[in-house]
């Protein structure tokens, strides 16, 4: 019998019993897929969002060394402990410098496990606290101890400033002849006559260059040598004494120059030189210090633990009651004695030979170093930042005198012609020793050697002052801004611009500014874009540059860097005391002087510097008031980078 549609229709769909609890399932296994990798999404976010978290945080802390290392280097902070500890904490040996930044044994304090590694590590922590029970060599801890946070520093020298200092060397004496080597002679009372005597100049040849070791801070080393020859019966040097020029010629770390100026004086007095007679030679430097780019050359007697008149003993001359200098200058400097009047009972050996010109080097200063810092965060999380600090905008803003006056003789049309009026009416004094160092600059610097002659003339006709030291021709001598006036321009737009970010710039059509930096501190700068007259009893601190003529009325005080561009230059007038502890750069231009094909300093106008009326003036070099000035442009970054 057939079966009923219903019933067949249920028959057959036995087959598919259970078919809807396996499409639950699959649509459950589905759901919790779905669900799991919501899941897994969530939780892998929130671990990537701890992650970045904890990086960020490494990064904050390392970019915390970096400002800390800024910070140590432009506030000049004290360390703990002290580098030497003899001194008092405001003593320069305890002051950080870039070289003790990148000095392991400066650097860091002295039970530091970095500084005797075998590749120690300058790390500042003479000024930072690190704890060292961090297993990657300790870190300075940012909150607490427990999260870890915090940054290490390493600080390096870029350009492996500090190991070595190679130069050579080349001189002249006055009257003399140039020798093959680079060096000079002279003979009295010439080359042919059968009784003579010969003095020369044995340089550093560019071809053996000499490097001293400075690693260890300071290095000593020769700068040539002096001979003197006797032939047949000798004769007699023109007295009172014979201007010779040494110039130091750096190569490594940096490429720069450092003029010796001195004399050789007859000694004991003037006589004929013989192999008889106890008539010699000794030697009198301009100074005994001499502070180049990144580093400070010193003279040093050829055995300094020798008694007064043996070999090299050395006495620095004080200003004295009576000039004693050429035109009428005060004789400053530093003097080399020679033999004594007997050796070993031979009186024919006094001042005689070889005498070697001694000196050291100190281990350069860096003009920029490399600031690696390690920031830690939580989880494990590292970043390397990097930064190059410069020590200011420029290599070597200084000046080769307390005046510098840079250009030629005459210029123009119709033509200016070089002045220099130093001043008559009441005592008016000019001084090439640095307050600060012992060191002894040109009093006044010019460019040419007839302006040389100007200035001599104006010193030696009896002008009412002193002069302690001798006027130079310093062209060879300026410091790379000073060059042209390209260069110069250059510079002082840096100013300009520095100026302007403090409200420090004075336009054309501006009112005089309310002050003219800090005369106690010698810091700030002002930037006068026109030209400028000076009220009497002002006083300016830090740099001034003024792009016209500056005019002083009665009293001032400078305590910094005065450069005057304008084509009228220096003018002073009226009574009262003026007083520059610093340096004062007279170098016109016009904007046509910036293409000058010659790009030297005969493309400066001639120089103008006139002091009348009746009051008292006063020109001290002051490296430090200088330098000072840089106060606002030192220590700045360069940039960042993420390693």
């Amino acid at each position: 019998m057939e079966k009923p549609k219903a019933q067949r229709q249920v028959s057959d769909r036995e087959g598919e019993r259970g078919a809807a609890l396996v499409t639950v399932l699959m649509i459950s296994f589905l759901l919790i897929v779905a669900v799991a990798a919501l899941l897994l999404e969530a939780s892998t976010n929130a671990a990537n969002v701890t992650d970045a978290t904890a990086e960020e945080q490494a990064y904050y802390a390392a970019e915390s060394g970096i400002q800390t290392a800024v910070n140590i280097l432009r506030h000049r902070t004290v360390p703990s402990p002290l580098i030497d500890p003899t001194k008092p904490a405001t003593d320069p040996a305890n002051k950080i410098t870039y070289r003790k930044a990148a000095r392991p044994a400066d650097s860091n304090y002295p039970t530091d496990p970095n500084t005797t590694a075998a590749q120690p590590i300058a790390r500042l922590s003479r000024w930072m606290t690190y704890d060292d029970t961090y297993p990657d060599g300790g870190r300075v801890v940012v909150r607490n101890p427990a999260d870890g946070i915090g940054y290490k520093v390493e600080v390096i020298s870029p350009d492996n400033v500090g190991g070595v200092v190679t130069f050579h060397t080349d001189g002249s004496i006055a009257g003399g002849v140039a020798e093959a080597d680079g060096g000079s002679s002279r003979s009295f009372p010439d080359a042919t006559s059968p009784n003579r005597v010969k003095i020369r100049y044995y340089p550093v040849q560019a071809s053996s260059p000499v490097a001293v070791n400075v690693s260890s801070g300071i290095g000593a080393t020769s700068f040539g040598k002096f001979e003197i020859t006797v032939v047949g019966l000798g004769a007699s040097i023109p007295a009172p004494r014979i201007r010779f020029t040494l110039r130091v010629r750096v190569t490594v770390p940096y490429t720069t120059s450092k003029t010796i100026r001195g004399y050789i004086e007859p000694y004991p007095a003037p006589g004929i030189i013989n192999q008889t007679s106890l008539t010699g030679v000794q030697l009198f430097y301009d100074s005994e210090r001499y502070t180049m780019l990144g580093t400070l050359m010193s003279l040093t007697p050829p055995n300094p633990a020798a008694p007064l008149y043996s070999p090299g003993y050395a006495v620095t001359v004080a200003e004295t009651s009576s000039p004693t200098g050429p035109y009428g200058t005060y004789l400053t400097g530093y003097r080399i004695y020679p033999y004594p009047p007997t050796v070993s009972g031979n009186p024919g050996q006094a001042g005689l030979g070889t005498t070697q010109v001694t000196g050291t080097f100190m281990s350069p200063e860096p003009i920029r170093l490399l600031v690696r810092s390690t920031g830690y965060g939580p989880r494990g999380a590292k970043k390397v930042l990097e930064t190059v600090i410069q020590k200011n905008y420029f290599d070597d803003l200084g000046a080769p005198s307390p005046l510098t006056l840079i250009g030629p003789s005459s210029t123009g049309s119709p033509t200016t012609s070089f002045r220099f009026d130093p001043g008559n009416s009441r005592p008016i004094f000019y001084s090439g020793k640095d307050a600060l160092l012992r060191t002894f600059l040109p009093p006044i610097g010019v460019t040419t050697d007839p302006n040389l002659a100007v200035v001599n003339g104006a010193i030696s006709s009896g002008f009412n002052g002193s002069v302690f030291g001798t006027a130079e021709n310093v062209n060879n001598d300026l410091p790379n801004w000073l060059q042209s006036p390209l260069k110069l321009d250059k510079t002082l737009q840096l100013l300009k611009k520095r100026a302007q970010s403090q409200g420090r710039y004075v336009g054309p059509a501006a009112p005089d500014p309310a002050n003219f930096g800090d005369y106690a501190t010698g810091t700030g700068i002002t930037f006068v874009d026109r030209d400028l007259d000076i009220s009497p009893d002002t006083d300016v601190g830090g740099i001034l540059v003024v792009t016209g003529k500056i005019k002083f009325h009665g009293g001032f005080k400078i305590r910094g860097l005065l450069v005057v561009t304008g084509k009228n230059g220096f003018e002073r007038q009226g009574g009262g005391n003026g007083d520059v502890e610093g340096a004062m750069v007279v170098a016109p231009y016009v904007a046509a002087g910036l293409s000058c094909a010659a790009n030297n300093t005969t493309c400066f106008l001639s120089p103008q510097y006139n002091i009348s009326g009746g009051g008292t003036s006063e020109l001290d070099y002051n490296s430090n008031a200088v330098s000072n000035g840089l106060g606002a442009l030192t220590d700045y970054v360069k940039g960042v980078a993420e390693k």
